[in-house]
């Protein structure tokens, strides 16, 4: 049982035999606990995949097996850098939505890392064996600077298809918000719900949208995807 007071912007909670818990379910509570505060000091999450580039941020949403992980670990190796791979924070900031970074470890399954030369490659003591998926903590394989804070431009949604080539299409805005709420907006305060969902539509408005069409050609993901961040960046020098 957890209980967020928001007046007192404290959270109590108390597990029954939490030992006998797996670790990652012991810490969905604290996570919990933790974004529950957070939103009432306008910082929000959901679950998305977050990085940079040149400045640009580009998130990918997704339930598991959509190809998130994948697309990010994509993105990653060819120059990208890490925010988030499952929970990144976003916040308004002078009408323009920030995504900061929250360096979780990222967990991959065994058909994920057969992608990945680097991955495959690595000892036990680099991609530790989990329940259900292994997991790395990126520093460990893909070193260089962590990005501390960019301004979104794209999101992506990512569909495995059974096709040789990635494609995107582009999506309407109405479309994106729809598709986006069921990965962020929890509703247990009114009044905070409400800012969260004013946020999400700046961040919506302000990004260029698509759905990823995602197929076999993983590694060629950086030619397909990074020319979007391009666009954004032209299109707001024009307004």
């Amino acid at each position: 049982m957890v209980v967020v007071d928001g007046v007192s912007l404290s959270v109590h909670g108390y597990l029954v035999r939490p030992e006998s818990m797996a670790p990652d379910t012991r810490v969905s509570f604290v996570h919990f606990g933790m974004t529950e505060l957070l939103k009432r000091r306008g910082l929000y999450t959901f679950h998305a995949t977050a990085l940079e580039k040149n400045g640009r941020g580009i998130l990918i949403p997704g339930c598991s097996g959509r190809g998130k992980t994948t697309a990010c670990l994509s993105l990653l190796r060819s120059g990208y850098r890490y925010l988030s791979d499952d929970h990144p924070f976003f916040l308004l900031e002078n009408e323009r939505v920030e995504l900061l970074p929250y360096l979780l470890k990222i967990n991959v399954t065994d058909n994920t890392v057969s992608f990945f030369p680097e991955l495959r490659d690595t000892s036990a003591s680099v991609l530790y064996a989990g329940v259900p998926k292994r997991y790395f903590y990126a520093e460990d394989i893909y070193p260089g600077p962590l990005k501390a804070s960019c301004e979104a431009a794209v999101i992506l949604f990512p569909k495995v298809i059974n096709s040789s080539h990635s494609c995107v299409e582009s999506l309407s805005k109405r479309k994106a918000l729809e598709l986006i709420l069921p990965h962020s907006l929890l509703v247990y305060d009114a009044k905070v719900a409400r800012r969260e969902v004013q946020t999400l539509v700046q961040l919506v408005e302000q990004t260029a949208c698509h759905r990823l069409h995602f197929g076999r050609d993983i590694m060629e993901l950086p030619w397909l995807v990074t020319p979007l961040l391009g666009e954004t960046s032209a299109a707001r020098a024009l307004r």
